[in-house]
């Protein structure tokens, strides 16, 4: 939770919901298609939903990669 809104601070973003799926363990990421069975944790992804439910965004990368902060600053803009 704090790591979450730290980043959303870095990023500017003040007035968007964060979400981490920490319990019950995957439950969300499976929901979203992102939950490695094999290694038994998320993949590392950034999944950017509207108002409406909608996937407008989603990113999945290795984990040891950063993801583009700009990019993801930029899909949150566009929701306005």
């Amino acid at each position: 939770m704090y790591a979450l809104k730290a980043w959303a601070d870095q990023l500017g973003i003040t007035s968007y919901p964060f979400c981490s799926d920490f319990w019950p363990h995957g439950a969300v990421s499976r929901l979203y298609g992102v939950f490695n069975e094999e290694i038994g944790r998320p993949e590392r992804a950034i999944i950017v939903v509207d108002a409406q439910g909608i996937v407008r965004y989603i990113d999945v990368h290795q984990l040891r990669e950063v993801p583009d902060e700009e990019e993801i600053a930029e899909e949150l803009r566009k929701l306005g």
